[in-house]
C-alpha cells in the first residue's frame, strides 16, 4: 500500500499533481486498486501503521484524518505506466 504523499515523493511531483491526476483518472485508478479508506478499516490501518517502527511522517500525518487515499501495487504501476 502506498499513500498519496509517498506517490508524490517517489515521482518527485507535488501532492497537488497527484490529486489532479486522481480527479481526471479516478475511475481507472479505482479499477486498478486505488481506494479511499474510511471508518473501521481506517482505524485498523492507523493502528497497524502505529505498530510499525516508522515515524508517522513516513506515512503522512494520518492520526487525525477521517479519510485516507491509498494505492495498491497495481494502481501504483498504473501511474508509472502513464508516464507520471
Amino acid at each position: 500500500m502506498v499513500l498519496k504523499e509517498q506517490v508524490a515523493s517517489f515521482f518527485e511531483v507535488t501532492l497537488r499533481t497527484v490529486e489532479n491526476y486522481l480527479e481526471h483518472n479516478a475511475e481507472e485508478l479505482a479499477r486498478n486498486g486505488y481506494e479511499v479508506v474510511t471508518g473501521n478499516r481506517l482505524k485498523t490501518l492507523k493502528l497497524s501503521i502505529q505498530g510499525l517502527d516508522h515515524r508517522e511522517t513516513d506515512f503522512a500525518i494520518i492520526s487525525k484524518t477521517a479519510r485516507l487515499g491509498a494505492f495498491d501495487f497495481r494502481a501504483f504501476l498504473n501511474l508509472a505506466m502513464q508516464g507520471f
